[in-house]
């Protein structure tokens, strides 16, 4: 007759070889405290981010700052909307604490400042051109509608699938120009950080 195992001795039979890691638990716990610092710092731009990693002693700093900096990262992106700008502000001054080589940040997020506002214009300006490219064909649709249903027709180019899929191809071609020079940014940024930690 097979022996029934309670639930609890099938758990600790799966679990008997996984050795927990006191200083990877510790580790992984003050990294997430250092990634809750930047909402923190997000509802609280004065917060005094330095002094909440002085609580720590050198090797967890080195934790907190890890999870900081991996969460200030995240949010280096493309912007949609001018008010998406305000956001490079929040990432400056957080980087702020976590590198040391504050007037090469400062030169670089000048630099960046300049690339993404390029990069709203451009996007505005190829929707644009787009738009003005296709609003002939939509005349002409509009038209062709008019005349088939008896009565005036209004098309938005939005709403014309060639238009779409033109404007994804091209939306698509100027992210990844711009997403290559974000990605040599995260590349220095990195080699920043790993210099201050």
């Amino acid at each position: 007759m097979s022996q029934i195992k309670s639930a609890l001795e099938l758990a600790l039979e799966k679990t008997q070889d996984v050795q927990s890691d006191r200083k990877s638990l510790e580790a992984h716990e003050i990294k997430q405290q250092g990634k809750r610092l930047v909402s923190r710092l997000k509802e609280d731009p004065h917060l005094d981010v330095r002094k909440e990693l002085k609580q720590y002693n050198a090797e967890q700093q080195k934790w907190a700052k890890e999870g900081f900096y991996q969460v200030i990262m995240a949010n280096l992106a493309l912007p949609n909307t001018e008010a998406d700008l305000a956001r490079i502000d929040l990432l400056e001054n957080g980087l702020g604490f976590v590198i040391k080589d504050r007037g090469s940040l400062r030169h670089l997020f000048e630099q960046t400042r300049q690339l993404l506002k390029q990069y709203l214009e451009n996007r505005q300006h190829l929707i644009e051109q787009l738009r003005s490219s296709f609003s002939d064909r939509m005349r002409q649709r509009e038209e062709e509608l008019a005349r088939q249903f008896g009565h005036r027709v209004k098309i938005d180019p939005s709403q014309d699938p060639e238009f779409a899929s033109t404007l994804q191809q091209h939306m698509g071609r100027l992210q990844q120009q711009y997403e290559g020079v974000l990605t040599q940014l995260r590349t220095e940024l990195d080699r920043m950080f790993a210099e201050s930690v």
